[in-house]
């Protein structure tokens, strides 16, 4: 072969490998510059979040107030912006929650009841007096059932399982069929007061004196406040129906036809005030990919006792913290902004991520992913589940890339198939390919033993590096996403 064929193929060659490169950085990127990760922060990071200072992290408590006052002096130390409309990096909301009034009422005939006692009104009853015959629906499953009960006050039967995992969407239905029949009140009636205290009926007071000291044996850790947050979490994850009537519980055995009822709700509006913590690193287009996890954590027991929170989710927050920071000293480079939000209200169903879906500072339709962290630390050292996988194919096999430098066990076998899963959820249902890295369960999960020396610091810095690769990649290339899969995934069995 002559000297110029060989010359040919030399040049020839060496064009068809920088066009191979070029074509590999369009469709991947870049490799990811190694983050700048440090073992020492992330335990101090851990240390602060589930420390007596910060005292359980209770949305709307001092203690909540000074972890956002941490995360804000960092977010300014690695030169996040603040965004949207909001004159610094807090993002405020509202949980609504409501309390029982002293007005309540219910008789029939002459015969006054007891509130808490013999009835209680639900949660999310409709406001109002009413007085009326009582008329029996059965089931109250089926609108045939209140076909008699038109301007009457309806009784059903409450007796579903307590333990069955439809029971409240059952009473929901129950609520919804008797308002479109035109009912002017509910009673649910139920045989025993034990059924009167469930998840639609908890409010922080709800607790009859005859009743409470039994039922605290039974949850000493209990307190009103964690009643209340459970109760708004369990209401949250509901689509509830806008319910105009009022409703109650009431412990009648045998219920009869005909009886002259009145009956009163009334409740107490209260607000708790919750902010989220939001910081921008800007790429060059007005696309943006959002990296989240929740600060807010349970306060404290009924002994008073703090429910530290290390690993739920102080090693979020730790690895959201350092991701900030690696992906600050590579800004030059992303073509896409990266937006942190470190969620409030986590615990009371999900507030503070539904607040900014519900307020976004970036469109949904330029939102490409969202990346959320919650509880990373503990159990396998080695491994940590993806949750939305299913629904999310592509990004998964982007993290399944990603991750050969990593060296994570990425699982998949979980699901959290209803809203109260984590803050990826509510970025889900507007069509925002999301997705949640978690530990999931363990035996100190919510409870006041999650303390900052059980946390596998090395997870934590694994998880987040994985998380820096995958949120550097889509942030530097033109990588997009198919709109999440509608895919119905059982709730795992603890």
């Amino acid at each position: 072969m002559n000297k110029s064929k060989i010359a040919f193929y030399r040049i020839a060659n060496g064009v068809i490998i920088a066009l191979s490169i070029g074509y590999c950085n369009i469709l991947y990127g870049e490799e990811a510059p190694l983050p700048s990760f440090s073992p020492e922060r992330i335990h101090k990071h851990i240390t602060y979040m589930a420390s007596k200072e910060t005292d359980g992290r209770l949305t709307g408590g001092d203690g909540s107030d000074k972890a956002a006052r941490y995360i804000e002096e960092i977010y300014s130390k690695y030169g996040l912006e603040p965004a949207g409309k909001y004159s610094g990096y807090f993002q405020p909301f509202e949980i609504k929650t409501r309390h029982l009034s002293s007005k309540n009422h219910f008789s029939i005939g002459t015969h006054k009841f007891e509130l808490k006692r013999d009835f209680i009104p639900l949660y999310f009853s409709g406001e109002g007096e009413v007085s009326g015959v009582t008329s029996l629906a059965n089931s109250g499953l089926k609108m045939e059932d209140y076909k008699n009960c038109q301007g009457k006050i309806a009784v059903v039967l409450g007796n579903t399982p307590v333990g069955d995992e439809n029971r409240n969407e059952l009473i929901i239905k129950k609520i919804e069929l008797a308002q479109e029949g035109g009912v002017k009140g509910l009673i649910i009636a139920v045989k025993s007061a034990d059924v009167l205290y469930n998840d639609l009926t908890t409010f922080p007071e709800f607790i009859h004196p005859a009743y409470l000291k039994r039922w605290q044996s039974q949850h000493p850790s209990m307190t009103d406040t964690l009643l209340e947050i459970k109760t708004t979490s369990t209401i949250a994850k509901f689509k509830m129906p806008s319910i105009k009537i009022p409703v109650l519980m009431f412990v009648w055995e045998k219920p009869v036809e005909g009886l002259s009822v009145d009956m009163k709700v009334r409740f107490d509006d209260m607000a708790i005030k919750g902010k989220n913590i939001i910081g921008l690193i800007k790429g060059k287009s007005d696309e943006v990919i959002i990296i989240g996890a929740h600060y807010d954590h349970l306060g404290k027991d009924g002994e008073g006792n703090i429910f530290y929170g290390a690993d739920d989710n102080g090693t979020g927050i730790a690895a959201l913290l350092e991701i900030a920071s690696s992906l600050s000293k590579v800004k030059n480079k992303l073509k896409r902004s990266v937006l942190f939000i470190v969620f409030d209200g986590e615990e009371w169903g999900l507030q503070g991520a539904k607040a900014y879906v519900n307020n976004p500072v970036f469109p949904y339709e330029k939102t490409i992913a969202m990346l959320n962290m919650d509880t990373i630390g503990r159990n396998k050292p080695d491994a940590i589940y993806i949750l939305g996988s299913l629904r999310n194919p592509d990004l998964k096999r982007l993290n399944d890339r990603v991750n050969e430098e990593v060296g994570l066990k990425l699982l998949d076998t979980i699901e959290f198939a209803f809203d109260h899963g984590s803050d990826h959820y509510p970025f889900y249902e507007k069509g925002i390919p999301s997705i949640d890295y978690t530990s999931s369960y363990h035996e100190d999960f919510h409870r006041v033993t999650d303390t900052v020396e059980k946390v596998n610091i090395d997870k934590v810095s694994k998880v987040a590096e994985l998380i820096f690769r995958v949120a550097y990649e889509i942030a530097t290339t033109d990588i997009k996403f198919d709109k999440p899969k509608e895919v119905y995934v059982p709730f795992p069995k603890k």
